[in-house]
This record gives structure tokens, sequence and C-alpha cells, in this order.
């Protein structure tokens, strides 16, 4: 449902018709409000605060109470307080009624642990918690429309449902959807430092006046001058404290009013997230084959060892060659050390084995924790978390793992050593500020099922060398602005270096960090009972990703150097689950994927809810009324051939392969029969190199035109689609839409975005990725764009929907009418011509 007024026009409109005491223009107002698309959460928690005033001025005080509930979870002390003290003004303001009984505490909000021997304890009545009732305002989307269809009888898992997400079938003919508020999702981040105070909604104050202190993350901007470790953290405002005084869940329920965080769930409001239900006593899922696993993990090693080696040596070869030249223009003897010739096999396995045996210690000199986080006051931010770690400890004979706190706003969590007495979790306070106790207990086994598994110790080793690498990066690419030319030049050609080596270590890393997660998910599951608690986790924790990019501009650097080992992956986000269509429903979106560290993250909660339907349990987010129109989740003849001309080169370069294999069989056939007529393809190897060079040239020409359109002079803008289109499950990067935007440029500085490694336009709605380009390709972008940062402009081009979302330029006008045109195309030509001359060459020279 979209608004014909602004938020800021709506909310003085309500407060308008409140003074006047038209009572039912001011809920009609504020309702509009409170459930339209598009809307910030500072705006929607204005409208529901409006709603509590006009409900209180009305005599309404039930229905005020109910929406008090719905804030009473709210991350911000100050509107918990305030709704608190509303809520208590309430009930004393009908003393002749009398108060409703008050639901027990439910497990899922205070951090119930299930015993897996069934065992209950008394003060825990309620079986599940009570989902949250579904708005009647839904999404509409070319593919999405809304259904009353019951929900689907639940399956037991068999063996074969360790890949749900490559076998779940849809037979409907539309995709159809339960209808849900867009803000199901939706949660607040609310700042400490925030100018909002609970007294001011007692006055009557304009409340778009009012600072909510909603979307706070770290300070940075893309012109200071900071370290990475500063640019990823924050010193603005004190950490919070925990309690001081330790009571069990029933002593505070007998002695003190609930706490936000140990309250029931609220009733559905603009902070309120669907909770679902969970297990009372642990199951099991069933065994599943870890083959995959297993196969990334002995083929990753290698790779990395390889490509280890072969950058050492091929550094040591400049370096030597350097040394070789300064030998012969000076006049002292100057030889490379027999070093310099060796094969250097030993180097790289002693070198990685150091690394891994020290990550413990490494990795605290690099991060410096702020504190250590005890077993007690891990109770004080979630009980549950700490119990299930001390039992799994116990049953295990771990001793209870070092957590370290970093004082960042960023939602971070990851893990490193190389056995469980070593093992250290880091976790950041906006991570413990952000979870409920039973997410944060979701996402802390989640974390601690990588123990101690071979994963575990090779992305401990891995992860330093990638944090190096950045470092070393971001300290030149900041440290050499506003220097004398020459040392700006230096600085940004080593800083360059320097993040191509952490990208193609990265890339390596990718497959293994991608096939390991649907298993730690499940183990997680498993451990807790609790998948609808895993759900919220990880969603918010994308979508605190997702605010801290766009806060900022750009990837912040701690959020990129930790992508491997980090629960989820940087961009994805949604509020509903409309939103999360494409990842558990695009049949391509595994292949899409593939260079990505973290799978389809609606692929990830779509299994999850699988897990919950097996086990009978009230979900989260249902996926059980998301049918794709005329089209199934698993590959089809259509969905291949449209693979196949996504892939373009890659799939150009496979065909290549296979042909030159099959001429180069020919070949020894005609040989071993002394056929001469054809053992010339046995014996000129030029034909296995030249062939599939000329045939993933070739692919890539075909794809250029269908990729790049050509974009009409009066292609109507298409703000208004954006939200559409993201939430399209059938939109892939091949399916072009030309689109024309307003926005913001931003991005990362000058010397760290010379190979355009990061564009984004800031548009009201999102932050949305750009790629740029000329005729040079990478090496165009140095000074390309830099020079419009922070500047309105209109950009027109492409839209695509992969993993993640982005727009190809095709050019570019600021508020002075000057335009720069991208050369996609071109480049693209250009790239492909060199491998197909390259390829008759060879085929033409012979050998």
């Amino acid at each position: 449902m979209g608004l014909d007024r602004s938020p800021d026009y709506l909310i003085k409109t309500g407060l308008a018709a409140l003074k006047q005491k038209d009572y039912e223009r001011a809920i009609a107002t504020f309702t509009q409000l409170s459930q339209a698309d598009g809307v910030s959460t500072n705006h929607r928690l204005k409208a529901q605060m409006g709603l509590i005033r006009t409900y209180e001025a009305q005599g309404a005080n039930i229905q005020a109470q109910t929406l008090c509930k719905s804030l009473l979870n709210s991350h911000s002390q100050a509107i918990r307080q305030w709704a608190h003290d509303k809520l208590k003004h309430l009930e004393t303001d009908q003393p002749s009624l009398k108060r409703p009984n008050s639901t027990p505490e439910a497990p899922q909000s205070r951090g119930f642990v299930p015993e897996s021997s069934g065992f209950i304890p008394f003060n825990d009545q309620t079986p599940t918690v009570n989902q949250t009732p579904p708005s009647k305002d839904s999404i509409s989307s070319p593919d999405i429309q809304p259904t009353l269809a019951e929900d689907v009888p639940s399956q037991s898992l068999t063996h074969s449902e360790q890949t749900i997400a490559d076998s779940r079938g849809l037979s409907n003919q539309t995709l159809n959807v339960q209808p849900q508020s867009t803000n199901d999702l939706t949660h607040q981040t609310v700042g400490r430092s925030s100018l909002f105070h609970y007294e001011t909604l007692n006055t009557k104050q304009d409340l778009s006046t009012i600072d909510t202190g909603v979307n706070q993350v770290p300070k940075s901007t893309p012109t200071a001058a900071s370290t990475p470790q500063q640019t990823s953290t924050s010193t603005q405002r004190p950490k919070p404290q925990p309690p001081k005084q330790q009571q069990s869940p029933h002593q505070k329920q007998q002695d003190s009013p609930p706490h936000p965080l140990a309250s029931a769930p609220p009733p559905h409001g603009t902070d309120s997230w669907p909770q679902g239900t969970r297990l009372r006593a642990l199951k099991s899922l069933g065994k599943v084959s870890k083959g995959k696993l297993w196969f990334a993990q002995i083929t990753t090693i290698p790779i990395l060892f390889l490509v280890i080696r072969w950058s050492l040596k091929t550094s040591l070869i400049f370096i030597r060659g350097y040394l070789q030249f300064l030998d012969r223009i000076l006049p002292i003897n100057i030889r490379p050390a027999p070093f310099f010739w060796g094969n250097q096999t030993w180097t790289v396995l002693i070198g990685l084995g150091l690394l891994t045996l020290a990550a413990p210690w490494l990795w605290a000199l690099l991060l410096r924790p702020s504190e250590q986080i005890t077993h007690q006051q891990l109770q004080n931010y979630s009980p549950e978390a700490a119990q299930l770690l001390r039992r799994l400890c116990t049953n295990r004979r771990w001793k209870f793992p070092t957590i370290q706190l970093i004082d960042s706003e960023l939602a971070v969590i990851f893990s490193y050593g190389w056995q469980p007495r070593v093992g250290q979790l880091v976790v950041s306070q906006g991570l413990l500020d952000r979870l409920q106790p039973d997410e944060l207990a979701a996402i802390i086994m989640y974390e601690i099922s990588h123990w101690p598994k071979l994963d575990w110790i090779l992305f401990s080793g891995l992860g330093l060398l990638l944090q190096g690498c950045h470092r070393v990066y971001w300290f030149l690419a900041r440290h050499g602005e506003h220097r004398p030319i020459l040392i700006q030049w230096t600085a940004g050609t080593l800083a360059t270096l320097s993040y191509c080596m952490f990208w193609l270590l990265a890339k390596i890393g990718c497959s293994l960090a991608r096939i390991r997660t649907p298993y730690r998910d499940r183990i997680a599951t498993e451990l807790t009972g609790n998948p609808n608690g895993l759900v919220r986790a990880l969603a918010k924790l994308s979508q605190a990703n997702a605010e801290a990019i766009a806060q900022q501009g750009y990837t912040p650097p701690l959020l990129e150097s930790l992508d491997l080992m980090l629960p989820v992956g940087l961009e994805e986000t949604g509020t509903s689950v409309q939103q999360y269509a494409w990842g558990a429903f695009n049949p391509l979106r595994h292949w899409l994927s593939i260079n990505q560290a973290h799978p389809p993250l609606g692929d990830r909660l779509y299994t999850l809810g699988a897990y919950g339907r097996h086990w009978r349990l009230k979900p989260s987010l249902n996926f059980a009324h998301l049918t794709l129109k005329n089209r199934a989740r698993i590959l089809s003849a259509h969905d291949w051939q449209e693979l196949l001309s996504q892939g373009g080169g890659w799939s150009g370069l496979i065909v290549g392969l296979g042909v030159a294999g099959v001429m180069w069989l020919i070949g020894a056939i005609a040989t071993s029969l002394d056929f001469p007529l054809l053992d010339w393809l046995y014996k000129d190897r030029s034909i296995l190199i030249g062939i599939p060079l000329i045939c993933a040239a070739t692919g890539q020409l075909l794809r250029i035109n269908p990729f790049f359109p050509e974009i009409s002079n009066t292609q109507p803008k298409s703000e208004a689609h954006l939200t559409s289109w993201q939430k399209d499950p059938t939109l892939i990067p091949l399916s072009h839409r030309p689109v024309t935007i307003k926005g913001t440029l931003t991005g990362r500085p000058a010397l760290a975005n010379w190979l355009g490694q990061e564009w984004r336009l800031r548009t009201p709605q999102n932050c949305i990725k750009l790629h740029y380009t000329n005729h040079f390709g990478p090496l165009g972008n140095i000074k390309s764009l830099t020079p419009w940062l922070q500047q309105s402009l209109q950009v027109t081009g492409w839209f695509r929907r992969g993993h993640h979302l982005w727009i190809d330029i095709d050019r570019l006008q600021n508020d002075q009418n000057q335009i720069k045109i991208a050369q996609h195309p071109i480049w693209a030509t250009i790239s492909s011509l060199c491998p197909l001359a390259y390829g008759l060459w060879l085929i033409f020279k012979g050998g």
C-alpha cells in the first residue's frame, strides 16, 4: 500500500485531527502511515505513538495498551521505559475495570531451554509462543498474489531432504502469498545516545519533530580519514552494563515488572517480529550425507596452497629482478640470496602451519577486544545461550569458551581456533543490543556448530591472511590520500595489489564457506530446537549489515574482511516473506550464487522453515503459500537454456573444452589405428588451448546484445518499479530492466576505489550497488567517478537481479547537466576479441 502524501505530512495531519478531537480521522491517518509500504521505521514508530495517544484521548485504553505492549521489545531503553510508564498509567486510569489476565512468560522470548528428557519446569505453562497475527496488507509484485489457503500439512523429513532447497517442487500455477504486513520483520536499532526521550511523548509536542534514534550505525563518512579499526568500531557512546543483581527468571517474574527483553512477544506492531513456536524437548533431524562438504574441503586446501605458493614465487621473482637491476647500476654488490630461487613449497607449508597454530593469539592482537564476557555476564543477555553453552561443553568435555567482546555497533559474530580449548568466540556490542535472548542463543549455537570441524581450522588461518591483506589495502588507501602525487600513486598501486590478493584468496574460500552453511544451520537447529529463533536472528543480522552499508555509503572494512566467517552475507535483507522469495524459489539461485560466500538467505530461511514444519511448529516466516508461476524450484529445460545464456563465456569455455577433448580423443584413436588423416588432432596440442578460447570468446560475444539492449531516450523513470522487481522471484541478471533513477552517489575513498570496487546510489528506498566501466575496463575507474562523490545524480542503466541487486550504468548526469557515458558493451567486446584472436593465432600457428 503506497502513500499519496509524505509521511511527515500525514503525521502533522493526524496530530491536527487529534488536537481537534477528530479521533476517527486521526486513527485512520496514523493507521494508513503505519501500514504503508516503503515507510521508514522512524515514521512507523511515530505513527504508532500517535495511535496510542489517540486511543488514550478517546478512552479506548485496551487498544492503547495493546499498542504499548508492542513497544516493550524496542531496542531503545527510552522507548521501553515510556511504553512501560504509559501502560502503568493506562491501567491505573481505569481502576474499576478488571485487569486482563497476563499471559505467562513465553519460553520463546525469555530464553527457554528445552530439555532432551522432556522435563518441563512448573513455571513454564505455555506450550508454544503464539504466532503474530498477519496483517491484511500485502505486497503486490508481478508474480505474487494473495491467497487464504490453509497451511500445507507438515511431512516428515527423509534422508533426501538434506537438500530441501533443491527438492521443493511446487504445483500451483501462481505465486500466492499469505497476506502479511510488509513490516513483519521490521525492527529498530536505537542508539543509546538518541535525542528521543520518553517524557517527550507525554507532552503535546509535534511527533514530526521527535528524533526516535532509529537506524543509528557507526559514525563514519567516506571522507573521514581513519584506520580500518576506527571505521568499524565506535567509541561515541558508553557501553551498556548488564544488571548486577542476578535473579532467576521466576524471581524476576514475581519481584519486579517484566523487563522488555523478557516479556511475551507483543501483538502485531511496528517493532514486532513474528515469533513462531519452538520445541519443548530436543529432537534430531536425522543423519545427513556430508560428501559435498568433505569434497569442498579436500579441494579448497590444495588450491589455496598452490595459489599462495604461486603468489609468493611471483613476488620473489619481481623482487629478484629488481635486486639484479640495482646490482647492475650500483657500484656495490647486491646479489639475491638463494632463497629467491627456491621452490617455496616447504616455506608455504611451514608458514601456514605456524599461522594456524598462532591464530588464537594473532586474532586477539588484530581485534583488540575490549573485554571478555563471562558465563555470568552472558546469562544477563541470554540465559538460554549460557545454559546451552554450559550443557554442550559439559557433554563434550570442553572448557567454557572464551567470549571476546569488541566495542562496535556492527552486528558481528565469528569464531577462530584449532581446538575447543583454545577456541575464541567473538561478538560485538551491536549484536548483543540487536538480538532477543532466544535469537542470541540460536546464533551462538550456529557459531559453536563449527567447532572443531576442519573448515573451522582452515578459516581461522585463512581469515588471518585475509585480515592482513585487507588491512594493508585500507591503511595504504586512507593514509596515502592528500599526499604528494608520487606517494599517492605508490600507495594506490600497493593498495590495489593488496586488494587483488585479498579478493583472490576470498574467492578460493567462497565455495567451502557457502557449502558448509546449510550443515551448520541444521546442527544449530538440533541444538536449540528453535528454527524460528535462528530465522529471526539471521534476518536481523542481514538487515543490520544492510543498514550499516547504507549509512556509511560503502561496506565497512570490518564486515568485508570477515565476510567468509560471518553467519550471513552483506547485502541480503528483507522485511517480509515476499522479499526473500527470490532466494527461496528462483531455480537458478544456487548457480547465480556460485561466487558468493553465502547461499541465498531466502533459501536458508525456507529450509529452516521446513525443519519447523517437520516438527509441526508455527513459522516466523511462512513460505507455505508461495508458489512460483508455472515453474518449479528445480531446473527445467527452459531454466537450463537461461543458465547457458547467462553463463556466456563460461558456457562457451565448457563447450570448448568438450569439443577439444572429443577432437583429441579422435586423434588418439586415429593414431592407434595408424590413420594419418586424423592423427594430427592428437599431436597438435594447440587445439586443446585454442578451441576453448575461441568458444569462450564466442559465448561472450553472443551474450552482449541480449545483456545490454539499447535504452530508448524516452524510457520512463522506473523508481516505483524497483520495489516490485526486488520481490520478483523470476528475474535473473539476463532479465534486463531499463531504469532511470535519481539519488546520491556514494562509494569508497579515492585510492581505495581504483578498480571501481564499490559505487552505490543512495535513494530514499535503499542503497543500490552500481557497476561502471569505460573502454579500459577496471583500470579506467582510477579517476572516473571520484569527483562526483556525494553529488546528486540521475542514473540510467540496466537493473539486475541476482544474488545481489545492482545496476549496470549506461550513463550518468549530474545537476550541472554533465554526462558520463559508460562503455559496458564496448569493454565486453574488447575483452572477448582478445582471447578469440589469441585462440585463432594458436590454431593457425599449430604445435
